[in-house]
């Protein structure tokens, strides 16, 4: 019995010493847990720590900084690539792989490197052989050299050089000579915006023209005191031309149609500024791409003109004309002349200044544009110790010869030697803008005056 007892409370003990255990264990697993979730925080915290601050362990530096090396490296490649190809023409550039590109600079045909390598193109076209070379060295300005091939204007591209047209030769009959020059036109064939193959029917159709819209100077008289009067207003319209900044087609043609409208209508003398304002405000709005409004023009007469007046005259100006705004602009006509002058820059702004003498000089009335477009180019040519009046200049002037052109050239010296009239139109072609035109043109004209030569021989 008492045995059986003890053994009971033994198998009690032991149990219950097993439950303590079982507690502690747990415990200490709960302790455990806590202490990891802890340390996690701390990680966390560590890590938005580094975050904020922006700062990585080396071995994500190292990684980053390689990322921004190969990037470098890769902008740098490009950059040489585009300076390349930028040496070569269209048709080059077609063939060129961006990937093999800079391998193909650096190793030569056999695999060995190589500091210069040249490439020929070459082509031919109606038995002409031609050749481009390309470098590539050190000095970056070296580019195609092209050879046997004489061109009028800088061709850009290879295609263009290998379908130039061969330059014909031509010769026209003029007062019982005969006269040669060759197809200039024939260069623009690949040029749409040059119409090339209509040119010559279009400048045969503005010759016609330029005969319809011609002013009758005797007309002109039936105004009082037109030439003085007509001196002053085509003075201070020359100013405000030049403060808006128009085109010089539009003085032209204002000019033209003032000169018109005063051979069919007498006007008062107190109504001429109206006149050659209106002329001025529709020469703007046909020939201007953004046209200064109406109340501009009526602001720079001073209260001369209204709003209201400008607009009547608008419509009744162009009533009298039958709305007949066909002129040919001289600027058409020295253009197409500059084509022959191998469109030599201060020739033509020097002819420029002397074709802007046609309308400002009431001696010029009734003398064709063309005419005028010519003698300016020819008196250009003189100042830059040009001799020749060759066939070219000849037939793409509208056949005007160094004979023909002799009177109205004489008409424009007088003026250049003559005081001053019309100020502001001096001023203007006095600027940097226009290469002091009317400085070096009154100048050499008084030298040739004192040295009494013959501007038509001169240099020959």
């Amino acid at each position: 019995m008492l045995s059986s007892l003890s053994n009971i409370e033994k198998n009690h003990l032991q149990s219950g010493n097993n439950i303590t255990k079982i507690k502690k264990n747990v415990l200490s697993n709960v302790t455990n847990n806590y202490q990891k979730s802890i340390n996690k925080k701390s990680d966390l915290k560590e890590i938005s720590k580094l975050h904020s601050s922006k700062t990585l362990d080396p071995l994500s530096a190292k990684i980053n900084q390689k990322s921004n090396d190969k990037e470098v490296k890769e902008d740098l490649e490009s950059k040489r690539f585009i300076e390349k190809t930028s040496r070569l023409s269209i048709h080059d550039k077609e063939n060129i792989d961006p990937n093999n590109e800079l391998e193909t600079i650096k190793k030569g045909s056999d695999g060995s490197h190589i500091n210069n390598y040249e490439k020929k193109v070459s082509t031919k076209e109606g038995g002409r052989t031609l050749e481009l070379k390309e470098r590539n060295t050190t000095n970056p300005s070296e580019s195609f050299n092209v050879s046997d091939i004489q061109k009028k204007r800088p061709i850009s591209t290879l295609s263009e050089i290998g379908d130039l047209p061969k330059k014909l030769k031509y010769s026209d009959d003029i007062d019982n000579e005969k006269i040669e020059w060759d197809d200039l036109d024939a260069e623009d064939a690949n040029d749409p915006f040059m119409a090339s193959e209509y040119v010559s029917d279009i400048f045969d159709h503005l010759r016609e023209l330029e005969m319809k819209t011609l002013p009758i100077k005797e007309n002109l008289h039936i105004q009082k005191n037109i030439v003085q009067n007509r001196d002053i207003l085509i003075n201070w319209l020359v100013k405000i031309h030049n403060k808006f900044g128009l085109l010089p087609e539009t003085l032209y043609l204002a000019t033209n149609l003032m000169d018109r409208f005063l051979a069919k209508e007498l006007v008062q003398l107190d109504k001429l500024q109206l006149v050659g304002t209106s002329c001025l405000f529709i020469a703007s709005k046909y020939e201007e791409v953004y046209s200064p409004s109406v109340a501009h023009f009526a602001g720079e007469t001073d209260g001369a003109c209204s709003v209201q007046e400008i607009k009547e005259g608008e419509k009744f100006i162009l009533k009298v004309l039958e709305f007949d705004l066909s002129y040919p602009n001289p600027m058409n006509f020295l253009r197409r002349i500059s084509k022959a002058d191998d469109y030599d820059i201060q020739s033509r702004t020097l002819a420029k200044f002397l074709l802007e003498i046609s309308i400002v000089d009431f001696k010029f009335i009734g003398i064709p544009p063309s005419f005028c477009a010519a003698a300016a180019m020819f008196i250009s040519r003189k100042m830059l110790g040009k001799s020749i009046w060759d066939g070219n200049l000849i037939h793409y002037s509208g056949g005007y010869t160094k004979k023909q052109l002799e009177p109205v050239c004489n008409l424009m010296m007088d003026y250049l030697v003559s005081p001053i009239v019309h100020d502001e139109f001096i001023r203007k072609y006095q600027s940097r803008r226009y290469m002091k035109a009317s400085i070096i043109s009154v100048n050499w004209a008084l030298k040739v005056k004192k040295n009494k030569y013959d501007i038509m021989t001169l240099h020959e």
